[in-house]
């Protein structure tokens, strides 16, 4: 996947290059415009219904918003500089069905996590229907495509267990390591997509616009890999965070029927002791305390993604009219 969003980034780049070079378009023609947009944001990533990259959750559909500034620089390229924020969300508990054996794993894994995104990005948007004249006469209606490249912040936190202060206590997950590794909470991404814009008036442009992020981390939801041995954890909240496969009640306080679940795939609650004297509890064939890396926990070979969807709207700032000069 990533060599082809790469691919389209040489292909739209050479393209633009090509244009200005073998076209004259001249300063009078070049505009900017500056805007704001309204979104909605789906995670994809390891807590989702299935493993595909296609698959979200539609309940967890969260807002963001956007503003930008826009300069076309030929009859088909446009430069963009935008900033973003937004919310994701993922919960294992309510995306799963425990009947289904593919989902049994995740179900009884109770992951959940939310993180506020905050974006910043540049691309390069390629119209399909060029625009040799000025703004004023510009298409009505121009499909395009943009790719560029971004960063991110992030910060997954999830609800703590009962012991540790219940439902409604978040908890910021990255410094527990709850796998064992550390992760920066600040990541590059590559946005590319698809969009189409409408000539609402002659200074106002209306956009719907698709966009993925590729991310170049798998941490985005704190899940990845496999489960830490729990003595190598700092603490006892950190071992109660990465293994939350015990609990009766889910990360958000709903009652889950865990003893049926396990009765129906013959395992078990087992009590073990960790380093440190404390005891905690771990699923027979979920989770092996002893030997850290010898239960899968999430899919480390495959990144995390978000999606962007919604309206852009676009003002054109033109220069002023010179008064004419009197001698």
């Amino acid at each position: 996947m990533l060599k082809r969003i790469l691919l389209l980034c040489f292909l739209l780049g050479g393209l633009a290059a090509g244009e200005a070079s073998a076209q004259r378009f001249t300063r009078g023609k070049r505009y900017t415009s500056i805007g704001f947009s309204v979104n909605a944001m789906n995670y994809f990533g390891d807590i989702t219904p299935t493993q595909s990259f296609t698959s979200t959750d539609l309940e967890f559909t969260r807002y963001n918003l956007g503003v930008s500034i826009t300069r076309r620089l030929t009859p088909r390229f446009s430069i963009r500089g935008m900033a973003n924020y937004g919310r994701l969300r993922g919960d294992d508990y309510r995306s799963q069905d425990p009947t289904d054996d593919d989902a049994r794993f995740r179900y009884l894994r109770n992951a959940s996590f939310r993180t506020s995104i905050y974006e910043a990005s540049v691309t390069g948007i390629f119209d399909l229907v060029e625009n040799r004249q000025s703004y004023l006469r510009r298409p009505d209606f121009v499909p395009y495509l943009f790719v560029g490249v971004g960063g991110f912040y992030f910060n997954p936190r999830s609800q703590a267990p009962a012991d540790f202060g219940g439902p409604g206590t978040w908890v910021a997950l990255q410094p527990l390591r709850t796998e064992g590794v550390s992760y920066s909470l600040i990541q590059v991404n590559v946005p590319f997509g698809v969009g189409f814009r409408y000539k609402a008036s002659p200074r106002w442009d209306i956009s719907f616009e698709i966009g993925y992020r590729y991310l170049f981390t798998d941490y985005l939801d704190d899940v990845s890999g496999n489960y830490a041995d729990p003595s190598t954890l700092p603490s006892p909240l950190a071992r109660a965070m990465a293994n939350r496969t015990t609990e009766i009640n889910s990360a958000n306080g709903s009652f889950r029927d865990l003893n049926r679940v396990l009765n129906d795939i013959g395992y078990s609650v087992i009590t073990k002791r960790a380093a440190d004297g404390s005891l905690y509890r771990t699923v027979n064939g979920y989770e092996a305390a002893e030997k850290r890396g010898s239960e899968k926990r999430g899919s480390p070979n495959e990144k995390d993604w978000y999606l962007v969807t919604g309206f852009h709207f676009n003002y054109i700032l033109v220069k002023g009219v010179r008064c004419p000069k009197f001698r």
